[in-house]
């Protein structure tokens, strides 16, 4: 009997140690996030080549945009730690009319397996801010379509086209650049979230950013007086400014 019991025994630790290493425990993992940008005009989805208007200064100006690519880069996720994860790639640029992110989706790799992380703030840089880059036009091979002037005044940041009869010529032309004294048009953006969020093995950050803010936020553009920009001025300062604003939190699953 004492033998049995014994052998019962064995059996029992041999199945409990079995069940402890099976295939299916939790892993570590690297988390990963993709980020998404909702192009908006104020509450409504952006749709290139549809009319939307601004009311203000008791007047509506209707403004019909055709063209939006603009550069994003330097992109880094903060969390409560204190901790940077960086964007997989340092430069992208984007596309909204022929619905591209390049060179690929903006995507993060936390860096350690196995850490907890709580990330509460998103940074970037809205445009292409390094002097050397601009200069020798390092990026044009990145890109398929790039947007550069040359060595001069470097790359077009932001690109914004659009149709408005209320425009001297019907027509809205903001090409935004310059990475020079008195024009470093590039801009630090910061989009804070509503909460921490722990990051599970994947992950999808999505911003918001609200064109209408374009016209109407740290600087009142009035398209009649401000409607061709070609190269680094005065108001290119002020649409640079307002760049700065167009983004916000929008969700995190």
């Amino acid at each position: 009997m004492k033998i049995f019991n014994s052998l019962l025994l064995l059996f029992a630790i041999s199945i409990t140690l079995f069940s402890g290493c099976k295939d299916d425990d939790p892993k570590p993992f690297k988390p990963m996030v993709e980020l998404q940008i909702s192009h908006e005009w104020n509450d409504s989805n952006l749709n290139l080549n549809k009319s939307y208007y601004w009311n203000h200064d008791s007047r509506i100006d209707t403004i019909i945009p055709t063209t939006l690519i603009y550069h994003i880069n330097h992109l880094s996720l903060h969390t409560q730690d204190s901790i940077k994860i960086h964007a997989d790639q340092t430069y992208y640029m984007i596309d909204y009319g022929d619905k591209k992110v390049l060179p690929s989706n903006i995507s993060f790799t936390a860096p350690k397996e196995g850490v907890k992380y709580y990330i509460t703030s998103l940074e970037f840089t809205l445009g292409v801010s390094d002097s050397l880059t601009n200069s020798l036009g390092s990026l044009n091979s990145l890109f398929i379509a790039p947007m550069y002037w040359g060595m001069i005044q470097g790359y077009i940041n932001f690109k914004f086209e659009a149709l408005s009869p209320q425009a001297p010529n019907s027509a809205l032309i903001y090409h935004i650049g310059g990475y020079t004294k008195p024009y470093t048009n590039s801009r630090k953006v910061r989009v804070v979230f509503d909460k921490p969020y722990y990051l599970n093995q994947e992950n999808t950050l999505t911003i918001s950013a609200n064109l209408l803010k374009l016209f109407n936020s740290v600087n009142q553009i009035d398209i009649k007086t401000n409607d061709l920009i070609h190269s680094p001025n005065d108001n290119s300062v002020l649409i640079a400014d307002n760049m700065a604003k167009l983004f916000g939190f929008k969700s995190f699953k």
